[in-house]
């Protein structure tokens, strides 16, 4: 059997990543959605929605090879593929209109789109190939793509109707719109550009599926399927028709169907049915592409094929800690409705993934929008759902408390006596918890069994604290003029509570949990809103503070509540000789600090930032143009100290990145240097890490002149290749001269720089 192409280029790809940024970022997505198949040499390309995974048929046990925007694509949200066998090139098409051409051992983007100014629906719908031309159908029409030249050849503009699939039977290309199956003769193997010299075969259908088989046109509408020369059988809701290796496969929202008769379904663990999006057969073996399962083998009993990952791509937090990770799918409209996301939360326990489900493992709760881990013990840890309830009639849930055990774990209902929404929870060092709460409803609103709308205390944040050794100490009202009450952040003294919904931050003394006050906006040089979305407390004692409309800082938080000063101030930069506020008109929705003392801010649309301490300076700026980030809003950011790892939740999932601060290193056993040698290609800096915590660094030519000096804050320096002078230093070899603090211990490495 002939090898596999794309098997070969994703390893060469491997390889070669290391040479570029996309080294340092590991995808975190979910494979169960399989929207789409093809087959590639026996194997089978399964298309999900940020990423596709390769199954070798004849070697189902092999390792799992998977290509996504982390590693070998340009694009999240795939809704199309197809493979030309003559040119060894694989098409994927998305949601935004992207297209990536694979082959060759490369990813190529195309960027010469002709529906670019295009303002409708750019998804691309379908592509179908024929002698070399891909036909790529959507909302914007049908247009053709040369394989060979690497061209747009031609475009057929449908005005309002949407193209969703297209197939070719004896030099006639036939697409199914939403108006119906219109056909044309194909003119030099292009599509013809005038819609209106189309033949309209049917009218007034929205027509889903078309496809060509034993020289017969099948279409599909709604739950029947026929073909040009008639009705043929109505079945379920139709997904997709396949011709595959002399069967038509016929995909339904419950089971996978052949024209020759035969009938696919399947249940999951819980005993429901498994829904599908697609089917291929391959050696003789039915496969279905289902909605939650990932690639399912319909000729055995319990064969499923997908890589590990989380139950969904939908994530709102995520926490990591000591190597294990905790995504939270739930989420809070605007803060403050519903979404009644029933996804439960999954959990990496640093070898496999878990699922804990809604219905089966927590009592049907929804909304899980953070899971807090206690820092003294990874294994205990806090679910918090913000539907607190299965629904306003239905009985309280709480939250959950788990503990030592993952498997069976402990579900330990908080013993509140009222409907609460949960807005966020945090432990503090010692391992007690905060709660942060809104929107109760008492004995009155409850009176007659289910809630009462108009008796419900919407304005209304309070907290409650569970203490280390188990007991619920304090239900502390905060205000009662805003909501919802989000993650609190605890200090020595003081406990800090953002409102998402004009509350500003609210202060409580830690020990008596009493109300002191709340960080509001004063005026120009202030909180830019009241709506704070976001808190954190640097090495400083600083408390950064992030709104929907950017950011602030209350330096020496301590003191300042001390003297009853409830303000802040905005980060002053200059950007082309004009000072303006950092972050100015920019929702933040989280803020972490690393042991570096900078800061990681994710937002609402404008991706993530990293900044120094002080925050004058932007090291990092991702977007999804410029990273593998799937989506500009980033909900929450994790640092993983033990690893330096930092994990972003997006709207369209999570994604890491290989940081350069982790706990600091007593000594200089693991220090390194990289990118080592340094090529002119690289435009970062320098990075010299896994020190001692004020190390200090010098950099010198090899004759001992002095060209650079830094002590190793969080363990971690950077040099941008410049001199004393702030001029370039000349190709050559450099060392670097290291001491710890107390200049016990020493270590010299040494840099190339080539320019």
């Amino acid at each position: 059997m002939k090898t596999t192409l794309f098997i070969i280029i994703a390893m060469i790809f491997t390889g070669l990543n290391a040479q570029n940024d996309k080294a340092r970022w590991n995808d975190l997505f979910s494979y169960n959605n399989v929207k789409l198949l093809e087959e590639v040499n026996g194997v089978i390309y399964c298309g999900t929605e940020n990423g596709i995974f390769l199954f070798n048929s004849q070697n189902p046990t092999s390792d799992w090879i998977k290509l996504n925007k982390t590693n070998f694509l340009n694009h999240v949200g795939i809704s199309a593929m197809a493979y030309d066998v003559a040119s060894d090139s694989f098409l994927v098409g998305y949601e935004n209109g992207g297209l990536d051409l694979l082959r060759s051992g490369e990813s190529t983007m195309v960027l010469d789109i002709k529906w670019n100014g295009f303002n409708g629906d750019k998804k691309i719908n379908h592509i179908y190939i024929n002698e070399g031309i891909a036909f790529i159908s959507g909302a914007f029409g049908i247009v053709s793509y040369d394989l060979k030249d690497e061209e747009f050849k031609e475009t057929t503009r449908t005005n309002s109707m949407v193209v969703n699939d297209a197939t070719i039977s004896e030099n006639v290309l036939y697409i199914a719109t939403t108006n119906g199956i219109y056909s044309s003769t194909l003119q030099n193997k292009l599509n013809n550009p005038n819609i209106n010299s189309w033949t309209a075969i049917t009218s007034g259908q929205n027509i889903s599926n078309i496809e060509l088989f034993n020289n017969e046109i099948y279409y599909s509408e709604g739950n029947n399927l026929n073909t040009i020369s008639g009705s043929l059988r109505s079945y379920n809701l139709i997904e997709d028709l396949k011709a595959t290796n002399n069967e038509l496969i016929i995909a339904q929202n419950d089971k996978i169907s052949t024209l020759s008769g035969k009938d696919f379904s399947k249940t999951d663990e819980e005993n429901q049915a498994i829904n599908f999006n697609t089917g291929i057969l391959i050696n003789n073996i039915y496969y279905g592409g289902s909605t939650k399962n990932g690639l399912i083998n319909l000729s055995s009993d319990n064969l499923f094929y997908k890589p590990q990952g989380p139950y969904s791509n939908k994530s709102y937090s995520v926490t990591a800690q000591k190597n294990k990770v905790w995504i939270a799918p739930g989420a809070m409209e605007s803060f403050n409705n519903l979404m009644f996301n029933a996804d439960g939360f999954s959990y990496f326990d640093s070898k496999n993934w878990n699922h804990f489900s809604s219905e089966k493992d927590l009592e049907g709760a929804k909304d899980i929008i953070k899971v807090a881990v206690d820092p003294t013990d990874e294994n205990h840890f806090m679910v918090i759902p913000y539907a607190e309830v299965t629904n306003w009639g239905g009985s309280f849930i709480g939250i959950f408390e788990f503990n030592n055990s993952v498997n069976k774990p402990n579900h330990i209902k908080s013993p509140l006596p009222q409907i609460y929404r949960f807005g966020g929870g945090s432990f503090d060092g010692l391992g007690n918890f905060y709660l942060s709460q809104s929107w109760y409803c008492d004995t009155a609103c409850m009176a007659s069994g289910t809630p009462n709308y108009s008796a419900l205390k919407d304005n209304v944040n309070s907290l409650a604290v569970k203490t280390k050794n188990g007991g619920w100490v304090s239900k502390q009202r905060i205000n009662q003029n805003s909501s919802n009450a989000l993650s609190p952040i605890i200090d020595n003294k003081y406990i800090y509570i953002p409102q998402a919904r004009s509350g500003g931050v609210a202060v409580l003394r830690k020990d008596t949990y009493e109300v002191l006050g709340n960080i509001v906006r004063t005026g120009e040089q202030s909180l830019p809103t009241n709506n704070v979305w976001s808190t954190a407390l640097d090495k400083n004692g600083n408390l950064w503070i992030g709104t929907d409309q950017g950011l602030a800082v209350t330096y020496g938080i301590e003191s300042a509540v001390d003297n009853s000063n409830f303000s802040a101030e905005p980060i002053v930069i200059i950007q082309d000789g004009i000072p303006e506020a950092l972050l100015t008109d920019v929702g933040i929705y989280a803020i972490k600090v690393d042991n570096a003392n900078r800061k990681w801010m994710t937002t609402n649309g404008a991706g993530v930032y990293y900044v120094s301490d002080n925050g004058e300076e932007t090291k990092l700026h991702f977007t999804t143009k410029n990273s593998p980030l799937p989506s500009d809003t980033v909900y929450d950011v994790s640092i993983d100290e033990s690893t330096g790892k930092v994990y972003f939740a997006t709207e369209k999932g999570v994604v890491s990145y290989n940081g350069d601060v982790s706990i600091e290193s007593t000594n200089f056993n693991n220090a390194i240097v990289y990118p080592n040698p340094y090529r002119p290609e690289y435009k970062g800096n320098i990075t010299i890490k896994n020190l001692p915590n004020r190390a200090l660094v010098k950099i010198t030519d090899v004759v001992g002149n002095l060209i650079f000096e830094k002590k190793a804050d969080g363990g971690v320096v950077e040099w941008n290749t410049n001199n004393a002078k702030g001029k370039p230093v000349a190709s050559g070899i450099y060392l670097v001269l290291m001491t710890n603090a107390d200049g016990t211990e020493t270590k010299t490495l040494k840099i190339a720089v080539v320019r």
